[in-house]
This record gives C-alpha cells, structure tokens and sequence, in this order.
C-alpha cells in the first residue's frame, strides 16, 4: 500500500493516517561559527554538553570564535520538530565571557524524557583568549581537550576522556567511566581537586614544582617519577543528624610533599591509578 492509497483509505474509514515518510527516522546537520568580543582581563567560558565534544586551545586576545557542528537525529518527524522545543543550544555573551549551555539555563532532565529517541550532538571547537576562566564539561560520547590555557581550568566528564595540555592552573577535573591526563607548562599556583572514578589519573610536571598532595584511593595506587616525601593530612569530620541522634564520619586522607610544598591538591580515585610524572 502506497502513501495515496494509504491516505484514501483513511478518509473512507475515517482513521488519522500520517503519510509514510512521517515515520522515517530524520537527521539535519549544521556548521556555523561566530566571533564574541571580550574587554575584561580575565573572560570567562562556560560550556555544558550532552553529546559530543568540547576543544578549547588559546586564541586571540580580545575574542572568543566559536564553531559548533550540530547533528539533530530523531526517529520520526513529528518527535524530530518537538526535539527543538527539548533540546537545544542556549548562548549568553556580553563583554566579561561566553556561555553555552545545551538544554537552556535550568537543564530541566524530564523536557528530554517527552522526545524519546531524539539526540542532538554538538561538537565545540573554541579559541579563547589565553587568560580565560575556562569551566566546560560533557555527558555521554564526548572527550573534553583544553590546551594553552593560562586562566584556571574546570573540565568535567561522563563516559569519556579529559585531556588538558599546556596548563598553568585548574580548579576542579572530575570524571565518571573516564581517565584524566594533565601536564601543566609551568609549576601550578593555585589548588585543585582532581576525581575520577573507574578511570586513572596521570599528571605531569615540570622540574621544581612544589605541592601538597592528599589521597583517597580505593582499589588504585599511586606511582611518582618525581621524589615525595610522606605528609600528614589534617583529618576531616563530618557530622550527621538523624532521630535526634548525631553520627561522625571521619577521613584521614593520605599525604606527600612534593619539593617544598605549596598549592594542595586532592586527588580522590574509585577504581583507578594516579600517577605522576616528570615534563620531558
């Protein structure tokens, strides 16, 4: 039975029919690039993926050029137009930075739930001034590589790698079915929290860096190519209230000096290695 056909019999038995092509899984692809003017010393840049990729690298100063690929999939056409109402690319840019947030400001999971099948990947490729603020992150089938950044680094991950290249400080790196690879290009000045889980650590540092170094491994060891010292880490205490009585969790991470001490960092690893290595 063709679409005519399908249609007439429709009208004659009076049944809503959709012609074929309706049910035919639909995609539509699109590249566009723009350029946002930044004025402040220190910009910022705020990306928060679902699908797909996020590529930071230094640029020029004074600008952040964006290009993004989008790959809009759904199984029909009627879900493929609800998929622009529940999945989409909201930007916000002014003078201080840029921020691209897939799904609009509140990431409301249930809109996502009413288009069952729909998929948008958005792969990022970014040149920021090299002073940014850089805080990006990605969900399902994307890795996250950040180079040449002076600006403090946040970079997060689920079920995929982070790679950051050239760094000089970060903030926080977390990662969910994913390893962590960092090498900063000079000794770090701030401290971090790095954490993985199901997923290994590698860090390299130049010559004559100094940091403190706390651990909470489980199932995971540390190896060093650098010498460290053993640290005593100040315990943390946390208190619980619950049918009026009071619990106590308390945690004595692990801790090494590395050359004369200086920023902390923790490094927390649920089935994974950390390793730190030496700049070659």
């Amino acid at each position: 039975m063709n679409a005519c056909t399908a249609f007439v019999l429709g009208l004659v038995l009076g049944l809503p029919v959709l012609p074929a092509w309706a049910d035919e899984p639909v995609t539509e692809e699109r590249t566009w690039t723009e350029v946002y003017p930044v004025t402040g010393a220190e910009p910022w840049l705020v990306i928060s993926n679902i699908w797909g990729n996020v590529t930071v690298t230094a640029g020029m100063a004074g600008q952040i050029t964006a290009t993004v690929h989008e790959v809009r999939t759904a199984p029909d056409q009627s879900r493929f137009e609800r998929s622009h109402e529940s999945i989409y690319l909201e930007v916000d840019a002014d003078p201080d930075g840029v921020s691209m947030l897939v799904g609009g400001p509140d990431r409301y999971w249930r809109r996502f739930d009413r288009c069952r099948g729909c998929r948008v990947d958005y792969q990022f490729e970014i040149a920021v001034p090299p002073d940014t603020r850089v805080d990006v992150g990605t969900v399902t089938d994307g890795r996250v590589d950040i180079s040449g950044i002076r600006g403090p680094v946040t970079a997060s991950n689920v079920n995929g790698p982070i790679d950051l290249e050239s760094l000089h400080d970060c903030e926080l790196i977390e990662n969910v079915n994913g390893r962590i690879d960092l090498h900063f290009a000079n000794v770090p000045g701030g401290d971090c929290s790095i954490e993985t889980v199901n997923g290994d650590i590698t860090m390299g540092l130049p010559d004559g860096t100094g940091m403190d170094m706390a651990f909470d491994l489980f199932n995971g060891r540390m190896v060093s190519e650098m010498d460290v010292d053993p640290l005593a880490m100040p315990a943390t205490v946390e208190r619980m209230e619950a049918d009026g009585r009071f619990r106590y969790r308390i945690e004595q991470p692990a801790g090494v000096r590395l050359g004369a001490g200086g920023p902390r960092f923790t490094f927390s690893s649920l089935n994974g290695d950390i390793r730190i290595r030496r700049n070659q």
